[in-house]
């Protein structure tokens, strides 16, 4: 049995930690987990290091970073959140938004936050992380699509210029091909990435705005890509393909390789460029518009985002956002943020906040990202529409259907058509819309 004492003491001690509330709790032990698609070596350095660095400004907070390959991201998300062990804090793909938000995956962005966003990303950005009139995260990089060509191999076709028609493509990309003795093909006009859906349908979408084609009608309750200019662009890969200025056997991949003429792909690929030994970045790589095609009149092209966002499943919102916010905060005036920094010269992304573009104004002006930066001013964001996901997959099917020759363009738009508008009227009965 106590003493009337010690009894008196803990009454004391019980007081003045009820005083002291609002301190003990922000002292707590709070353990975040963050999840990206980030995992190569060099990459996971980088962000160990920004962990690092806000953990020992904040030593009561402890941060877990997990990653996985990218085509594992989404599978993972949804299985962890089914298996209640969802991280606190996402990198995602805005495509998602719409289903992950009807879902009640993500938490709503604190206010301050999501107006400082508004007044300090780049415009299309800002579109790109907003789902039903709300923002539903911090935009990392910005990435749009553009035709990448190997210089050295232009000028060995005969070629001092890059297409700027689906014909002249076309054109170049069937100079470009050779074949050793036995008739395998040995280095390939133009290529395509296959066995991922944005290396597939991406460049698709960004010819199809540069022929004058929509992807969906204006109220999105439709495809819009069965028309001329969608056969059209459809009709260009069969060119390719007939004229030998494609071949499957060479994935695009291989451009680093030097064995691959023409790819149309996106500036997040910079540091693998960079770092090829069989392709000179400086010399060799050269970036240029996407080529207009027959029903078009000027060049245009894709962009989407990547945002960081916080589960709603979190017991640490508040100190979740708090690390996001202080990734993309910068350090002062003129300077990057850390996120920034690590888009800029680990990725060789183009960072969506205005600050860090500002900020690295110079690496972002060298002869590779110029291009992109200045098409992020007339590209069109990525639709983010309930059901865009499975259409976008369902469409990489049949178009590396065609590449391999089992279905041609008509008998394409014919399929996936009707597939697609199915999915988009089930998303919206399913939301109620």
């Amino acid at each position: 049995m106590l003493s009337k004492r010690p009894v008196a003491v803990l009454l004391i001690l019980a007081v003045l930690l009820a005083g002291l509330a609002p301190g003990v709790m922000a002292q707590e032990p709070i353990k975040l987990t963050v999840l990206t698609h980030w995992g190569e070596e060099r990459l996971l350095v980088a962000q160990q290091a920004m962990i690092d660095e806000y953990v020992a400004a904040h030593p009561n907070v402890s941060i877990e970073l997990q990653t996985v390959p990218f085509e594992e991201l989404l599978t993972r998300i949804v299985t962890s959140r089914t298996a209640g062990t969802s991280p606190d804090i996402y990198h995602i793909y805005n495509l998602w938004l719409p289903e992950f938000t009807n879902g009640g995956l993500l938490a709503p962005m604190p206010e301050d936050l999501a107006a400082w966003v508004s007044e300090n990303a780049a415009a299309t950005s800002v579109v790109g992380v907003t789902y039903n009139d709300q923002l539903w995260g911090v935009p990392t990089e910005v990435n749009t699509y553009l035709l990448l060509y190997n210089k050295r191999l232009l000028a060995e076709a005969g070629y001092s210029e890059p297409p700027k028609t689906f014909e002249e493509l076309v054109e170049i990309a069937s100079a470009i091909t050779k074949k050793d003795e036995t008739g395998a093909v040995t280095q390939t006009g133009f290529a395509a990435i296959t066995g991922w859906d944005s290396g597939v349908v991406h460049p698709f979408m960004a010819l199809l705005y540069s022929n004058g084609g929509e992807y969906f009608n204006e109220d999105f309750t439709e495809v819009a890509f069965g028309n001329q200019a969608g056969l059209e662009v459809f009709q260009l890969y069969q060119d390719l393909l007939d004229s030998g200025g494609m071949d499957t056997s060479i994935s695009g991949w291989d451009f680093p390789n030097g064995t691959v003429g023409m790819i149309i792909m996106a500036n997040w690929w910079r540091a693998t460029l960079r770092a090829s030994e069989n392709i000179d970045y400086e010399t060799e790589v050269g970036v240029a518009p996407i080529p207009v095609g027959p029903s078009g009149t000027e060049s245009s092209t894709l962009a989407y985002n990547w945002l960081w966002s916080v589960d709603a499943n979190s017991p640490n919102q508040e100190a979740a956002w708090d690390f996001v916010e202080w990734m993309n905060t910068p350090r002062g005036e003129g300077e990057p943020s850390p996120m920034g920094n690590f888009l800029v010269n680990e990725l060789g992304a183009i960072p969506s906040l205005l600050p860090d573009q500002a900020a690295f104004a110079e690496d972002l002006g060298d002869h590779f990202l110029a291009p992109f930066v200045a098409s992020t001013a007339y590209a069109r964001q990525e639709p983010v529409i309930g059901g865009s996901q499975e259409i976008k997959s369902l469409l990489q099917v049949e178009i590396e259907s065609l590449f391999t020759g089992m279905t041609d363009p008509q008998s394409l738009i014919d399929y996936v058509v009707p597939e697609a508008n199915a999915i988009l009227e089930e998303f919206r009965a399913g939301a109620g819309g």
